[in-house]
């Protein structure tokens, strides 16, 4: 349950000791010990019953005042954001499966799906907390044409959530009452469906037929459908 807690925050610099299993470029650094700065968060008089808020986190960036504190505390704050993102880029785009053998492909992959991950991540987010949200808001229009078409049960106007949880359909998502909201898995299955029709939509669009001008030569005509 949200509550306001008040907290305490200290700051100071710490020597950190050097890892145990040391690589050889570390090693040869002669490195015994790495400076760091330490932020500890500590809430003052929870409610009865209640566990206190305890942080305690080191960085690199130096921490000389509040401000700088504070700065890092925000930071932190973005943890559970970032690890959402690195589920939809790893669990749900499936990044870590790809068997590519150079990292020149790999990172090329990674470009690709991180906006992929973005755009799932954003949808996924106003969808539990803006859930009326009209879809046509957010959503491209080409998507969400193109899922009224395979989901007949889409309002015609629909909310992100309507929308979300359709999309998630086309990955296996079932609905039932007691299934909760959908993963990451369904969701990227069910966008990577809808991304397939629709590429195969558009290829359809320019289909191109052989029309014959004069003798002995043809040029190409796309059909618009």
């Amino acid at each position: 349950m949200a509550r306001t807690a008040k907290l305490a925050v200290r700051h100071g610099l710490v020597l950190m000791p050097a890892p145990q299993h040391r690589s050889p470029w570390l090693k040869k650094l002669g490195i015994c010990a790495i400076a760091m700065w330490g932020v500890e968060v500590r809430e003052v008089s929870p409610p009865k019953g209640q566990a206190p808020m305890h942080w305690v986190l080191h960085t690199s960036h130096a921490v000389d005042n509040f401000d700088d504190a504070w700065r890092v505390i925000e930071y932190y704050e973005r943890r559970w954001l970032i690890e959402e993102y690195h589920k939809a880029l790893k669990t749900g785009c499936r990044v870590e499966a790809r068997q590519y053998e150079t990292s020149q492909r790999l990172e090329t992959i990674v470009g690709l799906m991180a906006v992929v991950a973005v755009r799932l991540l954003q949808l996924r987010t106003i969808a539990r907390g803006q859930p009326t949200r009209p879809a046509r808001d957010i959503v491209p229009a080409a998507w969400l044409r193109t899922l009224q078409r395979l989901r007949p049960k889409l309002p015609p106007d629909p909310t992100v959530r309507d929308f979300y949880r359709q999309l998630a359909s086309l990955g296996g998502f079932l609905g039932r009452k007691g299934d909760g909201e959908p993963g990451w898995q369904t969701l990227w299955q069910g966008f990577d469906k809808l991304a397939t029709i629709m590429q195969h939509a558009e290829i359809e669009k320019k289909k191109w037929v052989r029309v014959r001008v004069g003798s002995p030569g043809y040029y190409l005509s796309p059909l618009r459908g």
